[in-house]
């Protein structure tokens, strides 16, 4: 889809324009060294900026340029609301070293830890019986987003609130922390309110199915709708990065697709799980001694192309397994200012393989990764 400008930024054409109507209103040519031309020249970069701002600001009553709060805005406008951060769950075990004759109330609200930067409390009040060793408590974490999922059984080892559970020895999680979610981004929002619209037909449609299916949950990034027999709907959600949905999960989809004043009265409506396809990956890239230091962070660090391939390739159905994307994104990365790809890569694996529409391909934690140096 083209650019759309609503007035013109092109600094060259301003310079032009500014010159020429100064030489108009003084009814003579402004030669270089001419105080006025100065003047006029030294006013460019302002109007440039303001043309700019202008139209920006012109733009983003556009759905396809909007974002930050403008982009809210039009989301409220069309009744759907940007999800924010959603915190993190696991459960949590209280323990006594020695068990004691006595109940031990531990309430709701204890804060827990395992390195002092993310912190979990307990939902409820719970009881370690008398002669008991322990007991468990589902927590939540104290903020929202992914930086809270994925920490392993037994790091979070660290009671905060020693007053609240003078009698506890000891704590540990249970259970790796799952299901927090960062804000919503402003393009992931931009594909939900584009889809809005479909979620008004009662007709049954495939994107109506698909619109309320991603809005079920915030870690939802994509789902595909099939009808393998009339009056049968099939919705196979995916998380993003390739999560595949829990059982709780699917329950909230399932929940929101049967909804009597959404799914059709003649459906039935099936919610389940993606099929997944494991892939390893297996490359050699190249570069000059110049350009290692640069060219590894942009390849290999957190954030860099094997971490954004992964994320991409897991975050929707019916996507092929494309090692062409991995390519391009080690030989021109373009998620920032001035970063430096590879020279060459060669991909060992994967190789290209057509996927279905309800099978996800997702890393299968095998990582070989190495590059030569060419020395100028």
């Amino acid at each position: 889809m083209a650019d759309l400008n609503f007035i013109s930024t092109n600094a060259t054409e301003i310079y032009n324009e500014i010159i020429t109507e100064l030489e108009n209103g003084v009814s003579e040519p402004l030669f270089p060294g001419d105080e006025r031309r100065i003047f006029a020249e030294a006013l460019v970069p302002l109007f440039v900026g303001f043309y700019n701002a202008v139209n920006d600001a012109a733009r983003q009553k556009m759905l396809r340029y909007a974002r930050g709060t403008v982009l809210d805005a039009i989301g409220e406008n069309r009744g759907t609301i940007r999800y924010q951060p959603v915190p993190a769950r696991t459960t949590i075990r209280f323990f006594v070293d020695t068990p004691v004759s006595e109940n031990i109330i531990i309430p709701a609200g204890v804060t827990v830890t395992g390195d002092y930067v993310r912190y979990f409390t307990t939902d409820t009040t719970v009881v370690l019986m008398a002669g008991g060793a322990f007991v468990d408590a589902p927590a939540t974490s104290v903020g929202g987003g992914d930086s809270y999922n994925n920490i392993p059984v037994g790091e979070i080892n660290t009671l905060v609130d020693l007053s609240k559970a003078p009698l506890i020895d000891r704590v540990e999680n249970t259970t790796t922390t799952t299901g927090g979610s960062d804000q919503e981004s402003d393009e992931a929002y931009r594909d939900r309110i584009r889809s809005s619209p479909d979620s008004l037909s009662t007709a049954g449609p495939a994107n109506a199915y698909r619109h309320w299916a991603i809005s079920a949950d915030p870690t939802i990034a994509d789902a595909v709708v099939e009808s393998p027999s009339p009056g049968v709907v099939l919705i196979t959600p995916i998380g993003y990065g390739g999560v595949v949905p829990d059982e709780e999960l699917l329950e909230k989809v399932r929940a929101i697709t049967t909804a009597d004043d959404i799914r059709v009265l003649t459906d039935k409506v099936i919610v389940q799980a993606p099929s997944v396809l494991y892939y390893d990956i297996e490359l050699v890239y190249h570069t000059t001694a110049a350009n290692e230091g640069g060219v590894v962070r942009n390849v290999e660090e957190s954030g860099g192309a094997i971490d954004r391939y992964i994320f991409w390739q897991g975050s929707a159905l019916n996507r092929d397994l494309n090692p062409d994307y991995l390519r391009k994104l080690i030989l021109a990365p373009d998620w920032g200012e001035g970063l430096i790809g590879a020279e060459r890569v060669e991909v060992i694996s994967p190789q290209f393989e057509e996927l279905n529409a309800t099978t996800v391909a997702k890393h299968s934690g095998v990582l070989k990764v190495s590059h030569t140096v060419r020395r100028l």
